[in-house]
C-alpha cells in the first residue's frame, strides 16, 4: 500500500530506524508513480511522509535518507538532500552527518558546459549522499548486540562510504544491498524494528533477514511486491562473527 496510508497503522515512538531512498522525481519511468513532479509538489509531498517518520520513530530512533545531493540541467538545478534535511530540521528532527558514495554510473557522463570558458561550465555532481538524523536522543537509551565489525566501523564512520551501484536491474530503480546493511549495522541492534516506507524490490528487507532485523515496508507497485517476496523467500539468515576489538 502507499505508505501514507501505511504508516498510520504504526503506534507511536516504535521504530528503531527508517533506510529508505525515496522517488528522486528525476522522471524515471515507474509503473505506478509520477516521478516527474513539479518541485514545489515534490516537496510538499515529500513532507507529508517526513512528518509520519517522524511520529513512529522512538525517543532514540534514527533516520537515513539517501538522495542526491544536486541534480538537473544545467539551467535547473536542485539539491535535494539540503532540502530535505532543512524540511527535517523545521520539524523537530537533529541533525548528526551526511555520508557520501559515488555513483559510478553518473561519473561516466559527458558533462563539458562551455568547453574550456567560464561561459556556462557544467559541474557534474556524481554523488549520492546519506543523510544521517535522529529524532530526540542520538544516544541510544538501551544496550543490545552489534553486527559490525571494526574496520568496517571505521570506514562508515569517516563519512565516505564505498559501495558499488545495484546492477542487476531487478527494478527500474535500485539502490545496493550495502547501502541499507551499512546502516543497519552501523546504527541498530540485532532484534531491532527498521523501516522502508519506499520498499521497492525489496532490498532493505533483505538487509534486514540477513541482520537479524524485523522490518516494515509499504510499496505501491504489485510488480516490485512480487520481486521483493521473492527475494525473501530465497534469502537465508546468516550470523556476523564481531571482531573482539571492537570492545
Amino acid at each position: 500500500m502507499d505508505c501514507l496510508e501505511g504508516m498510520k497503522l504504526i503506534p507511536d515512538n516504535s521504530i528503531d530506524l527508517v533506510v529508505t531512498s525515496p522517488p528522486y522525481n528525476c522522471g524515471i519511468k515507474y509503473d505506478s508513480y509520477n516521478d516527474d513532479k513539479e518541485w514545489k509538489e515534490y516537496y510538499l509531498w515529500c513532507r507529508t511522509w517526513l512528518q509520519e517518520i517522524y511520529r513512529v520513530l522512538k525517543d532514540d530512533g534514527r533516520f537515513c535518507l539517501n538522495h542526491y545531493l544536486s541534480l538537473g540541467q544545467s539551467n535547473n538545478r536542485h539539491a535535494p538532500l539540503m532540502k530535505l534535511n532543512e524540511m527535517c530540521m523545521e520539524m523537530g528532527y537533529k541533525h548528526h552527518g551526511i555520508a557520501i558514495w559515488t555513483d559510478i554510473t553518473l561519473i561516466k557522463r559527458t558533462a563539458w558546459g562551455s568547453w574550456i570558458s567560464a561561459s556556462a561550465p557544467y559541474v557534474n555532481s556524481p554523488y549520492e549522499g546519506i543523510l544521517i538524523l535522529y529524532k530526540n536522543e542520538w544516544k541510544k537509551q538501551r544496550s543490545g548486540e552489534s553486527t559490525i565489525d571494526k574496520k568496517r566501523f571505521m570506514q562508515l564512520c569517516s563519512g565516505i562510504w564505498k559501495m558499488q551501484p545495484e546492477m542487476k536491474g531487478m527494478t527500474i530503480a535500485n539502490f545496493p544491498l550495502e547501502l541499507p546493511s551499512n546502516c543497519i549495522n552501523l546504527l541498530s541492534y540485532k532484534g531491532d524494528t527498521v523501516l522502508d516506507p519506499f520498499m521497492g524490490s525489496g532490498t532493505t528487507a533483505v538487509a534486514c533477514k540477513q541482520l537479524q532485523r524485523n522490518f516494515i515496508g509499504f510499496e505501491i507497485s504489485q510488480m516490485y511486491v512480487d520481486i521483493a517476496n521473492k527475494r525473501l523467500q530465497q534469502e537465508t539468515i546468516f550470523e556476523y562473527v564481531l571482531d573482539k576489538e571492537e570492545y
